[in-house]
């Protein structure tokens, strides 16, 4: 369970950090198109994550499908491309990697007294 909290809290956000750094300091040439599509890439993100997340009945799924949905949201940030835009994409970012990772163990606790993290 310590392995999938690490995974989640650091392994898919430093995906998105890199993502930001590369965006801002890069490809900061032609915004219009690109962050059209990292915008549009988010919204199928949010929404897929969400969709996935509802069909599950496993705790630790859903946070697993939850990760997918938030990082649409930290994509979203940057593609808005604006100083709050980004600074909220950040600011999100290590509040998830501190929150999604301590769930991570919640869930451990929860299958080691309850012996299952299903919830139905």
């Amino acid at each position: 369970m310590a392995v999938s909290a690490i995974f989640a809290g650091l392994l898919t956000k430093v995906g998105v950090y890199a993502l930001i750094r590369m965006f801002t300091l890069v490809f900061d040439q032609d915004v219009g198109f690109t962050h059209t599509i990292l915008l549009w890439a988010s919204v199928v993100t949010m929404v897929t994550g969400v969709l996935g997340a509802a069909a599950m009945n496993d705790f630790r799924r859903i946070l697993s499908f939850h990760i997918i949905s938030q990082i649409g949201y930290m994509v979203l940030g940057l593609a808005l491309y604006t100083p709050l835009g980004l600074m909220g994409a950040v600011f999100y970012l290590v509040h998830h990697i501190i929150v999604k990772a301590n769930l991570f163990f919640v869930a451990g606790v929860a299958k080691r007294i309850a012996g299952s993290t299903d919830l139905a």
